[in-house]
């Protein structure tokens, strides 16, 4: 699974008007699936459209369709680009991870990381999944991070799902009263977290099965 990202800030109206047409596209070319997201945290009430891909060249099929000299994306577009503040856009390449089924309209949280010990990220995601599963949380991924700022090859992103924002924070409650942080206190003591924000999603598409 590949999936590109968009974060930007504009407003509500746009941001839905932007989503039906760019669904469409993303549909006619190829993609699995197509999410939007309203985040808190780092870049507070920014938005992040997010589309997923079989893999790489899938990817590529569509941005060809997108810039093909018979292409009237941008054009389509122009308006609600015109209103968009983009903050950046980066790739996503599933490392391991248990996120299956539907997401929408559930909420995420999510932190963007550096860490030189690609196996220590992959042992994390086990005892990760123990404490978050005990708080409700209903799965794990961690990406490979690349494009835009994010062009190392030891950053990652990690999304833990939950049904709710009141599950996502009863799960805090929960792991700040459980060892989680010794547990982990090593691992943790390998990583640098860059952002770590919260995504709601607000409208989600699937095309494929």
């Amino acid at each position: 699974m590949m999936i590109v990202a968009w974060k930007y800030r504009t407003n509500f109206e746009n941001a839905y008007d932007s989503f039906g047409k760019i669904s469409k596209f993303h549909k006619d070319a190829g993609a699995d699936w197509i999410n939007m997201f309203i985040t808190t945290g780092a870049d507070n009430g920014s938005f992040i459209t997010a589309v997923g891909f079989e893999n790489m060249k899938a990817y590529g099929k569509m941005d060809d369709m997108w810039n093909a000299p018979d292409s009237e994306m941008d054009k389509i577009m122009a308006n609600n680009l015109s209103d968009t503040h983009l903050i950046e856009t980066y790739n996503l390449n599933l490392m391991v991870g248990n996120i299956e089924g539907e997401q929408s309209p559930e909420v995420f949280s999510n932190f963007i990381f550096e860490c030189d010990d690609v196996q220590a990220v992959r042992d994390s995601h086990e005892i990760d999944w123990k404490y978050y599963k005990e708080g409700g949380c209903t799965g794990i991924d961690i990406h490979r991070m690349s494009g835009g700022d994010y062009a190392s090859n030891n950053t990652f992103m990690f999304c833990a799902r939950f049904k709710s924002m009141e599950d996502l924070g009863a799960n805090w409650d929960k792991m700040g009263e459980s060892s989680y942080g010794k547990d982990l206190a090593g691992y943790h003591s390998k990583i640098k977290i860059i952002k770590n924000f919260n995504g709601r999603s607000l409208k989600f598409e699937r095309f494929k099965s």
